[in-house]
């Protein structure tokens, strides 16, 4: 690869009062082997209060601000892509460690190998035994939530298994996977270093402030003929930084409310353009459910997981699968209910 013109890239992070993990985010940036004259680092800022530009303004980085009305991960992020120059987009978070020098290497090998990748990401999270449970906990597993997990549109693999399957249509490469995906199979990709292609995102997704949205571009380029993906098979750190198991709950259940109605919170209709789900998803998520509300497949997988890493992280699973059957049951009742009572009033 030292042969090779490597391309530019242009790294996207998304920042609000992130003074807590920035700095190790900039630092395995900086750190990179990759030439520095090719990256370029945009922070879009939802007017942060704490000590976030301070921390960021020591890494050489192109500061922009977002009115914090309007500010959320998302929103920033296409802030972020307007402001971008270079061929690859690197949608990294303000929480996401790269783990090693030769990370960049990696993950954009794909793009020269073939060119008909559009988008690529980690095979995995990083697993570090020193991060809190709950970080573990999403390493292992590959994903947040258990229901998505059963559905097989986890954004990473678990640890239980040693191959890629969740399309059909892999092909093993040595250093990769490269996977042709179609809408119904799309996993809930993104984020958390994730490389795409910038003028094929741009033109081709709809990637404007308020209609950027991590799953939902990427559906936009599977409908318009760019389906072909590379998982490399390295890993990426997530902090999450949530400190007990119930405030993760809580912020799941606002962010499930906020994925029903997309950001417009003055209408009934989502902004979003896609579902997690497609209509051939509904009997699997019919089986979905049943799986995580009955605890035993869910306690099974935990032990599985155990005998490949010994980490009692995986225990967290049979109780988080029942909660968020929970959650999601509540948030879609209240919804229903919220609507059904405004059309009497009306």
């Amino acid at each position: 690869m030292k042969r090779i013109s490597l391309p530019t890239i242009s790294i996207v992070i998304a920042t609000y009062n992130s003074s807590k993990t920035i700095g190790l985010c900039l630092k395995s940036i900086r750190s990179q082997e990759y030439p520095r004259s090719k990256i370029e680092i945009i922070i879009a800022d939802g007017s942060s209060e704490d000590s976030t530009q301070i921390i960021a303004s020591a890494y050489n980085v192109r500061w922009i601000s977002v009115e914090r009305s309007k500010q959320n991960a998302e929103y920033n992020k296409s802030i972020g892509i307007q402001h971008a120059k270079n061929e690859i987009l690197a949608m990294i978070d303000h929480d996401n460690i790269l783990p090693h020098p030769k990370w960049f290497y990696n993950m954009v090998r794909p793009f020269l190998e073939d060119n008909r990748i559009v988008g690529v990401e980690t095979l995995r999270y990083h697993y570090d035994p020193s991060t809190t449970l709950l970080d573990r906990y999403f390493a292992l597993y590959g994903a947040g939530d258990p229901l998505v997990w059963y559905l097989g549109k986890a954004d990473r693999l678990s640890y239980i298994y040693d191959r890629y399957k969740a399309s059909r249509d892999v092909e093993d490469h040595e250093s990769y996977y490269l996977v042709r995906f179609k809408q119904e199979n799309m996993p809930t990709i993104g984020a958390n270093g994730f490389l795409v292609r910038r003028k094929i995102l741009i033109k081709h997704a709809k990637v404007s402030p308020g209609m950027y949205f991590d799953m939902d571009v990427n559906i936009d380029l599977i409908l318009n003929g760019y389906n072909m993906y590379a998982f490399v098979k390295d890993s990426i750190l997530h902090l999450t930084g949530y400190g007990s198991v119930w405030y993760f709950l809580k912020r799941r259940m606002l962010f499930i409310g906020q994925y029903q109605r997309g950001r417009d919170k003055s209408s009934d209709k989502p902004v979003r353009r896609y579902g997690i789900l497609s209509t051939k998803d509904i009997f699997r998520l019919g089986i979905s459910i049943l799986i995580c509300a009955t605890i035993i497949i869910p306690l099974i997988d935990s032990l599985r997981g155990f005998r490949k890493v010994r980490d009692i992280a995986w225990f967290l699973h049979p109780f988080l699968a029942l909660s968020f059957v929970v959650l999601y049951s509540w948030v879609i009742m209240k919804r229903s209910f919220l609507l059904y009572a405004k059309k009497i009033l009306e």
